[in-house]
């Protein structure tokens, strides 16, 4: 054991924890957040009730665990942990507080379920921090943050508690047997305690409340008690979601699905052209000129754009018997043609935020760049719209493609794709060979 002891059980230790300063973005659905983030404050405390009543065979364990929580994991004055020390207080002297003052079992006085408990810890202290950071960007008075980041982080933190309820399941028959009552019941009596989150004023008299009469009442049998060694060494962590490298991986993946949409545009031009497979090789020839169009040659957007069309045309469009023009233009060329404008300056930009997402430069302006993106590839979307029964005619299955070609975007921040510089300069050489070379050896002008 320890020797440290718990005398001074008021005093927690300050710890700092990062989150993405957001500094862009709307603020529609703010409200809606603020109560989102109440329902999943809720829910947290639900698992860490349910988890009080498996450990409750020995009340010592189940207390030091209490404290473990309340006094290590945030700074001071949390408004997350004010309301978790609430819920702890409700559940302990309502339920579980020793009527005869008995609090150790013998033995070697740790309960039987202290294992299992301590598998799911992690999921404890992240479910507090990332709450903790859910809290304090929405408490911010300016208001200026990334709802569509936000958004992320919430939705991935109720994935987070939902994995944390199935864990707990596991151990169901144990926690109901020592008295709890099931998860909809508990939540309907704490849930009060969550409804202030976001009053700040609640929070003074509630820090009075808790200085003066909980933590002397919850934490005083095991006041000036020695620590057990295994849940003193419990881990602390800092979370992935709101952490510092967060917000780039979330661009990052953005990025992607953008490119995936780029490409499935590229894909439906290209069915919708077959009907004269010159034409549809011409413009594809221009779009690959003009998005490349004073970029760098390496351009990993560029590159794989240029992998979707030989894909595409080796898979589903070349003819078989080598005959690929058919003595007209295709009747889709003039809409064809309207969507180049939205590639020539959305491909470029996708291109610049890849480079500085690579490390190679800020990317700080990030959310701005990909938003003019979304707009061009809602641009493209809004015209093939006219021409979408033509396309799938003519065999276009977006789902079937967008399988296919997503592997090839879910490797653009691979360090293996940065540096294979040279492999790729092999593979667009043979597909330009493939694509446009029988282009060049025509005599007849290409299509206006």
């Amino acid at each position: 054991m320890e020797s440290e002891s718990t005398s001074g059980v008021l005093r927690r230790k300050a710890r700092s924890y990062r989150y993405y300063p957001y500094s862009s973005g709307s603020v529609s659905g703010k409200e809606e957040m603020k109560e989102e983030v109440v329902r999943l404050g809720a829910e947290l405390s639900v698992s860490v009730a349910e988890s009080m009543f498996l450990v409750c065979d020995d009340v010592r364990t189940l207390l030091f665990l209490c404290l473990r929580l309340w006094r290590d994991v945030l700074p001071q004055c949390d408004p997350v942990l004010e309301r978790l020390l609430l819920v702890m207080y409700h559940v302990y002297s309502k339920d579980i507080k020793p009527k005869n003052g008995v609090f150790q079992n013998g033995g070697d006085g740790k309960s039987s379920q202290w294992k299992f408990v301590g598998t799911i810890w992690k999921d404890f202290v992240c479910g507090i921090v990332v709450l903790h950071r859910l809290v304090l960007v929405l408490r911010r008075k300016d208001c200026s943050f990334d709802d569509r980041l936000l958004s992320s982080a919430i939705a991935k933190h109720k994935q987070e508690l939902k994995s944390l309820e199935d864990k707990l399941r596991f151990a169901k028959d144990v926690s109901e047997a020592n008295g709890f009552l099931g998860r909809e019941t508990v939540g309907s009596s704490i849930f009060h305690f969550w409804k202030t989150l976001f009053d700040e004023e609640a929070d003074k008299e509630a820090t009075k409340v808790i200085r003066k009469r909980i933590l002397r009442d919850l934490f005083e049998p095991i006041s000036g008690k020695t620590w057990d060694m295994e849940i003193r060494a419990l881990p602390l962590y800092s979370p992935y979601v709101l952490g510092k490298d967060f917000a780039k991986q979330e661009l990052k993946n953005e990025v992607v699905r953008l490119g995936v949409d780029f490409s499935l545009h590229v894909a439906q031009l290209m069915f919708l052209l077959c009907d004269d497979i010159r034409s549809m090789l011409w413009f594809c020839y221009k779009l690959w000129r003009v998005v490349k169009r004073d970029r760098n040659p390496n351009s990993p957007v560029v590159e794989r754009l240029l992998r979707v069309i030989h894909y595409v045309y080796l898979k589903y469009i070349k003819p078989k018997n080598g005959v690929y023009l058919n003595d007209g233009l295709s009747v889709k060329l003039r809409l064809a043609g309207t969507t180049l404008h939205y590639f020539e300056f959305g491909v470029p930009s996708l291109d610049l935020l890849v480079m500085s997402l690579r490390g190679e430069g800020s990317f700080l302006d990030g959310r701005v760049r990909t938003s003019m993106v979304e707009e061009k590839v809602k641009k493209i979307e809004e015209k093939l719209r006219r021409g979408k029964a033509v396309s799938e005619a003519n065999g276009f299955r977006k789902e079937a493609i967008e399988c296919t070609i997503s592997g090839l975007w879910e490797s653009l921040f691979d360090k293996e794709a940065k540096e294979a510089t040279q492999t790729l300069k092999t593979i667009k050489n043979g597909i330009l060979g493939d694509l446009f070379l029988p282009l060049q050896n025509e005599v007849a002008p290409p299509p206006p």
